[in-house]
């Protein structure tokens, strides 16, 4: 059917561009006709990705100054520490200087005046920890006080060969003997007289009944106890003993001495000793640095005929030697050096040794065996023609 010509077909609409012609324009689609049209949804605060980018970087900057007033926290209390530490050293110094100086005072008394006055010093502060035998290096060395012996096996050492020098004779037959006494560390040397046995002064380990041992050829320290001690009659002697024997070989017995006889002394003197690095090294709990022994040389002077007789020979020694070999050219034991004797008029030092036989006659009371070289013929026929001048001691 043809449509009619006098209808306006315009006002009617049409279904499909009805709903296009409300939407095409990008209107509001909710139907407000008043919404701009092309306006962004508007996205929430949380949902912004720049706002919590801006919280992140606040909690990291946060962390990381916590952490460097941690640190610096850490660094002041280390600083204070080493601080402290450092005052008290130098507080502990201080009193090791005056305690010094006491000592250095007392050194110009009389021996018997030393003895006497020494035991009226304050115990000096104890600057130096002690020793224990096979501490761990780092570990200071202590000297525990007077314990009795433990019982630990200890298997028996082969005998070396004899050293083929006297040098390495006396070397690894003189040892450094420490001590703890009540006025302090005590320090001082002594020699072995058998494989299992060392003979020292008896003012070296006091009344300690524990002493430590330590030279090149012991292999580490070694810890003896004190058997015997002997400080009457003009005896100074102390008996230490091992409790499996060294592998060393012992100092054997000269049979006599006389004056002008070459001599030399063997020990630990605390002027040079307390200077190589190697005792310190050793107090501070290594105990595989072992100091050098020291070694000095002279003549006798003279043979003073008193109980027990005194060999007075120019060969230097100092505190520190006291206990220590005094040898003739052969290297064998004339006698025991136990003290000096100081001219304050002339500055002239005699060092005094204790003769070998009244040491023999010692070891044989109280039931030690010692090894004693024998005389020979020219050397006994002299010694009977000087007798009778009191130039020679024989045992």
């Amino acid at each position: 059917m043809a449509d009619d010509p006098g209808k306006n077909t315009a006002d009617v609409p049409r279904p499909d561009t009805a709903d296009t012609a409300h939407t095409a324009g990008g209107g509001d689609p909710s139907g407000n006709p008043d919404a701009p049209r092309g306006a962004p949804v508007p996205v929430p605060w949380y949902r912004r990705p720049l706002f919590w980018g801006i919280v992140l970087f606040l909690l990291v900057l946060a962390l990381l100054g916590w952490l460097f007033w941690k640190q610096w926290q850490a660094a002041e209390a280390e600083k204070q520490a080493q601080e402290a530490a450092l005052n008290a050293q130098l507080a502990k110094n201080a009193e090791m200087d005056a305690y010094l100086a006491q000592l250095r005072a007392l050194l110009k008394e009389e021996p018997c005046v030393i003895k006497e006055k020494l035991a009226q010093l304050p115990s000096p502060p104890d600057a130096v920890p002690g020793v224990v035998p096979g501490g761990r290096s780092g570990e200071p060395l202590q000297i525990p006080s007077d314990v009795a012996p433990q019982s630990t096996p200890v298997t028996p050492q082969k005998a070396p060969a004899r050293p083929g020098s006297m040098a390495r004779l006396l070397e690894q037959g003189t040892v450094l003997v420490l001590a703890r006494q009540p006025q302090g560390l005590s320090m001082g040397s002594g020699f072995f007289i058998s494989r299992r046995h060392v003979l020292s002064n008896a003012h070296v380990v006091g009344n300690a009944g524990q002493a430590f041992l330590i030279n090149k050829a012991t292999g580490g320290v070694l810890q003896a106890t004190v058997r015997h001690r002997s400080a009457d009659g003009g005896r100074d002697f102390a008996l230490l003993e091992l409790p499996a024997d060294a592998a060393i070989t012992p100092l054997e017995f000269a049979p006599g001495v006389e004056r002008t006889q070459r001599v030399s002394a063997w020990g630990f003197p605390g002027a040079v000793t307390n200077d190589d690095p190697k005792f310190m090294a050793l107090l501070q709990g290594n105990d595989s640095a072992v100091p050098e022994v020291v070694y000095t040389e002279g003549v006798v002077s003279v043979i003073l005929e008193r109980t027990p007789p005194l060999v007075v020979h120019t060969a230097t020694v100092s505190q520190g030697n006291s206990g220590g070999p005094l040898v003739n050219e052969q290297g064998q034991v004339v006698g025991i050096n136990t003290f000096i004797k100081l001219d304050d008029a002339s500055y002239r030092q005699s060092s005094i040794a204790i003769v070998g036989s009244s040491i023999t006659a010692y070891l044989r009371e109280i039931g030690i065996g010692f090894s004693q070289a024998a005389a020979t013929p020219a050397a006994a026929q002299a010694q009977d023609e000087k007798a009778d001048g009191q130039k020679g001691v024989r045992p």
